[in-house]
């Protein structure tokens, strides 16, 4: 049995372990980052402007950031009405899978489940609009930039900070890694690869676990998460075209096979 590892947030290893069971891998699995909600009154001004109409458009990138908003709403049964009376759009199917899980209509979603996609397929439409857009302090720049140089009026709020870890557990995954035993490695963030490599320059070891993980199969996602591992010296096999988890796996086991 291929031995996969997986650097997820611990929220997400459970359900990821199960998955690759499920398809006949052996999870190998380490939080390499954890995400903590921010509390700077952002979030609250944006209830306050949505509750007055002063919105209309909301973007949100992951399902992380619905559960962070809807924790922190006074009155979620509200907070869905007004999510309801304006134009709301997600990131990808698992984003969207969360919003209408607490009663959100009418959900867009982009062709590709990336800011990119979001840029490409809605920068025409939010010209002239009142956007704010909800995600994590490690969000892509372009989704700013793209739809402001379209003619959108954009409002950013960092709904939660992502936090490398760097601790025993993590620790001993780079001295498992090292040994040779893992097949495969998978990174659902930049932020996942660049703790890994964090962590192992803090040990002396970089340079071998890059090398060593140069011998496997390594599979992302999203193109910034590619780029940065390959600019720093490690080979990318996998990078699915739809950005999601499942989507990584299916595309991994072609290349383990």
């Amino acid at each position: 049995m291929k031995r996969v590892a997986v650097t997820r947030p611990s929220k997400f290893l459970p359900d990821t372990v199960r998955l690759l069971n499920a398809r006949g891998l052996e999870a190998v699995p380490v939080p390499m980052m954890e995400m903590i909600p921010r509390h700077d009154g952002a979030l609250e001004g944006f209830f306050d402007r949505l509750a007055a109409g002063n919105v209309d458009s909301v973007i949100i990138t992951s399902q992380n950031g619905v559960q962070f908003i809807y924790d922190r709403s006074a009155d979620p049964a509200m907070l869905t009405k007004q999510l309801n009376s304006v134009e709301v759009i997600g990131i990808g199917p698992k984003t969207n899978s969360a919003l209408t899980d607490r009663g959100i209509n009418h959900i867009q979603m982009p062709g590709t489940f990336s800011s990119e996609g979001i840029v490409q397929d809605f920068c025409a439409k939010l010209k002239g609009r009142r956007v704010e857009v909800l995600r994590s302090d490690h969000g892509n720049p372009i989704l700013i930039s793209g739809l402001e140089a379209g003619g959108a009026k954009i409002r950013e709020i960092i709904v939660y900070d992502i936090v490398p870890l760097s601790g025993e557990e993590q620790a001993g995954f780079v001295r498992e890694a090292l040994t040779g035993s893992i097949d495969a490695y998978t990174f659902t963030s930049t932020m996942t690869a660049r703790s890994l490599l964090m962590m192992g320059e803090s040990m002396g070891v970089l340079d071998e676990l890059k090398k060593e993980i140069n011998t496997k199969k390594v599979a992302v996602i999203g193109h910034p998460t590619a780029d940065f591992l390959k600019k720093s010296g490690i080979r990318v096999d996998v990078v699915p075209e739809r950005f999601t988890f499942e989507d990584m796996v299916e595309a991994l086991l072609k290349v383990l096979a």
